[in-house]
């Protein structure tokens, strides 16, 4: 019978470990289950784990983690039936939660391509009752995959780590490509998640302006039921933010976009989220949302606190084309997705992607790798992900150690 320590696989190649990339790495993986990181040391010639260990070319890092995307390869988070199935389900007809499952599903294959080791999938603006339906599908499909994962299989997958409700309580000035019609305010919004809050359950992070009215007391509810509250879509003044962060908002939807332009004399949301010692921030590092330079300028004033996220569409990687973003007709030509009147609406290009462009802008790699893969996990309070580590899933991929590009995920 073999022993516990033959059943650990180890693999061996340049890593970045603790934000630093050293040459020589063995790292020991328990296969059981979703497979854990059981050891990470020097690599030694002599011991019986790097004799049978498999090299790997390229830099190993861990998976991306992507806390805001739409859907890609033709996978929208909302289902084949977009948001009027789920409008119509609210409305006594049939659900379409099998399908919003099977969509997820298979985002979560897709997103693994390209190195993802978790994605939290982001609706846009819903109705109420179309946005609680939609929730309860996503906390069906992640504990549909989280069985399989126990049991060994999924691995080909992204783990679905909850739900992400990119509004309604945003602001009309900045609402971007949500739908007018859905938006409510911030008491609306609490009054509606008051009532039967179990649905509400998978929420892991949702996007509040907090000027409007009960802004502020929604950000207080959502934070007290540790759901993490990102300030977007919003006209706030920097006095506003900073109160939004003082009631427990930790994050801030896509910097630049959805928000007022900064001023010399008016610093606004993007001056506040500059400012702020330790609010998370998120950025579409596509290179159309934010100029290159631009992105390299804010990524050297946030530091560790820089998140990089896709905002995908759900066509992203399919090329040029017309889709549906919710109830908003759009249509991807080249680098951009935009709705008929030239508003973007949201990138055509994933996580591993962002790393590269950083890179490319002269980010360094550790902190463009951070950026994608620790901070959004410790913003979601998830120390399993996101670092190569003891206890750490071993959900991890390879780059080119000067590029950043992706060379592929690996296997255990």
């Amino acid at each position: 019978m073999a022993s516990a320590s033959a059943a650990v696989r180890g693999i061996r190649g340049a890593a970045l470990v603790g934000g630093k990339i050293l040459d020589d790495v063995l790292i020991g993986i328990d296969p059981s289950g979703v497979g854990k990181i059981v050891s990470v040391a020097r690599a030694r010639s002599g011991s019986a784990l790097a004799a049978r260990a498999r090299r790997v070319e390229g830099l190993i890092v861990p998976g991306y983690v992507d806390v805001h995307l739409h859907g890609a390869g033709g996978h929208d988070v909302l289902g084949p039936g977009g948001a009027r199935a789920l409008l119509m389900a609210s409305r006594g007809m049939k659900s379409p939660e099998r399908e919003v499952v099977a969509a997820l599903r298979g985002l979560a294959v897709e997103t693994a391509k390209h190195g993802y080791a978790a994605i939290l999938p982001a609706t846009v603006s819903l109705p109420v009752e179309s946005l609680r339906l939609w929730v309860r599908a996503v906390g069906v499909a992640r504990a549909e995959q989280h069985d399989e994962l126990r049991r060994g299989r999924a691995r080909d997958e992204a783990i679905i780590l909850g739900a992400n409700s990119e509004g309604p309580s945003i602001s009309h000035a900045r609402k971007g490509a949500h739908d007018p019609v859905v938006l409510i305010s911030g008491a609306e919004m609490l009054r509606a998640m008051e009532d039967r809050p179990s649905d509400w359950s998978p929420l892991r992070l949702v996007t509040v302006a907090p000027e409007l009215k009960g802004g502020e007391d929604l950000i207080r509810a959502l934070a007290k039921r540790k759901i993490v509250v990102s300030v977007g879509h919003s006209t706030a003044t920097f006095e506003q933010a900073n109160a939004a962060w003082a009631a427990g908002a930790t994050s801030t939807t896509h910097l630049c976009n959805g928000m007022d332009p900064f001023h010399h004399r008016t610093p606004g949301l993007v001056g506040a989220a500059l400012a702020h010692r330790s609010a998370r921030v998120e950025m579409i590092c596509d290179g159309v949302h934010v100029e290159g330079n631009v992105v390299k300028i804010l990524a050297d004033v946030l530091g560790s606190r820089l998140m990089v996220v896709s905002d995908a569409c759900p066509v992203a990687g399919l090329g040029d084309g017309d889709f549906m973003l919710g109830s908003m007709p759009a249509r991807v030509r080249g680098a951009h997705a935009t709705l008929r009147d030239g508003t973007l609406v949201g990138a055509v290009s994933l996580v591993d992607v962002g790393v590269q462009n950083l890179i490319r802008f002269g980010v360094a790699l550790p902190a463009a790798v951070a950026a994608a893969s620790k901070t959004p996990a410790d913003l979601l309070r998830t120390p399993e992900l996101g670092r190569i580590a003891v206890g750490a899933a071993a959900r991890l991929s390879t780059i080119d150690p000067t590029s950043g590009k992706l060379r592929g995920r690996v296997s255990f």
